[in-house]
Formats: structure tokens, C-alpha cells, sequence
């Protein structure tokens, strides 16, 4: 099964913080490490992705967000050197915004992660052991994360629950995308929540034992058949 969001290995290496301006610039994914997953990204894999959708392209959309979830601020920059790829953000006078940037005053924020899609991919051996390297990804968020790495700033579905209420929150990100009045800033960051609710159910139901198939629609919730056909417009 096709994984539509994942978080990437956190990165603890912070290159500058300019409280006075609001600033940061902080590296988001290292092209030298293997994740937990077992997956290494390779030099220039969100190149394409930056180069269409970064900040300085006609149609910006990737976001910098706060734990992978609320939107914090607004990059200016997307680079890559030998280490890997960084950022440079300007951040939010909002609510969270100000939080963020107070968490970095006082140190509390130390890493840093990203939320991407995989396009390309390979099995490759290293040290005895079978790695996925990513040549191409999107890349859709860089977060700045308050804990210890993307595990556990990740929601985990650990009963029906837990589903029924992540459901009944998708429902609601669904409507408002189709029918709220919101800026189109907004908009994308419901985009980017809505994938990541995708990807925790199908996490769960794959965790589920096995049992007889649901017709689909029944119950009044959604299918893993029915959460990949959704067409996010707006």
C-alpha cells in the first residue's frame, strides 16, 4: 500500500536564530542518515518539489508548521548543502507564532523534521543490510518540534475509539475545504492535515486483525479505498 505522508528522521542542528527578526534557519532532513523506517533521502530529492512549489516559485506552497500540525510561519528559503537540506523562516505574529519563536528564546525547540510523499525509490544495500533510498519526493511541510523527533510528535490510533474521533475530525477538515471560507494559506494547511489523518487510519486499519470486508460506506465511515480517491479541491 501506497504511503501518502511521512515524517522524515529529526534533525537537532539549528545554523541561526535572529529573535529581533523573527528568523530561523535550521536543517530539516540529513542526507547522510537511515531512518527507523529503514530509509535514507538522497542528495536533491526535493529538488523538483522546491523548484515548483518552494518559496521562491510562481505557486509557493510548503509550509513551516509546529509539530508537524499548526502552521508557525512563512518560509523565505529552501537550500540543500553537504549535510542537507535547510530552511530559512520568518515567523507568525499569531498565536503560535509567537509561541515558536518564544520557544526557541528559551531553548525548549531543538529539532527539527518534514512531512513529505515519496515519488522514487530504490532497495540498496549498505552495511549488510537492505535501505530504501529516496531519489524523489514532495515535499509538503519542515516542522520546528518541541520533543525528542517526529515519533513522538506523531498521533498513534490505539483504539476504535481513537479512529472514530480522528474520522469525525477528517470529516469536519473535509467539509471546511470544500465549502469554508478560509484564505487559501489556510486552505493548504487543512490539505496537510487531512493527509496526515489519511495516512493514521491506514496505519491503523493495517494494524487491525483481520476480519470479514465492510461494504463500503457502511457504518457511515470512510474505507482505505475511499480515503485514496479523495480529491482535495478547493
Amino acid at each position: 500500500m501506497k504511503t501518502i505522508y511521512k515524517y522524515g528522521l529529526p534533525c537537532d542542528v539549528i545554523k541561526d536564530i535572529d529573535i529581533k527578526n523573527r528568523t530561523v534557519q535550521a536543517y530539516y532532513f540529513n542526507s547522510q542518515t537511515v531512518d527507523s523506517d529503514g530509509d535514507l533521502i538522497k542528495p536533491g530529492a526535493y529538488a523538483k518539489s522546491i523548484a515548483e512549489r518552494g518559496p521562491k516559485s510562481s505557486q509557493p506552497r510548503i509550509k513551516h508548521l509546529f509539530n508537524h500540525w499548526d502552521a508557525c510561519g512563512v518560509l523565505v528559503e529552501l537550500a540543500e548543502d553537504a549535510n542537507g537540506g535547510f530552511f530559512t523562516s520568518k515567523l507568525g505574529r499569531h498565536n503560535v507564532g509567537r509561541d515558536v519563536l518564544n520557544m526557541y528564546d528559551d531553548g525548549i525547540i531543538t529539532e527539527h523534521s518534514h512531512g513529505f510523499q515519496v515519488e522514487k525509490a530504490g532497495d540498496e544495500t549498505e552495511g549488510g543490510k537492505t535501505i530504501r533510498v529516496i531519489s524523489e519526493g514532495i515535499l509538503w511541510e519542515v516542522s520546528s518540534l518541541d520533543k525528542w523527533g517526529a515519533n513522538q510528535n506523531t498521533p498513534v490510533i490505539k483504539s476504535k475509539e481513537d479512529q472514530g474521533e480522528w474520522i469525525k475530525k477528517l470529516d469536519k477538515l473535509l467539509k471546511a475545504l470544500t465549502s469554508g471560507n478560509y484564505t487559501d494559506e489556510t486552505f493548504e494547511v487543512f490539505e496537510l492535515q487531512v493527509r496526515q489523518i489519511q495516512e493514521l487510519l491506514k496505519r491503523y486499519e493495517l494494524k487491525e486483525p483481520e476480519q470479514p470486508p465492510t461494504p463500503p460506506g457502511a457504518g457511515g465511515q470512510p474505507t482505505l479505498q475511499s480515503l485514496d480517491n479523495i480529491v482535495l479541491t478547493y
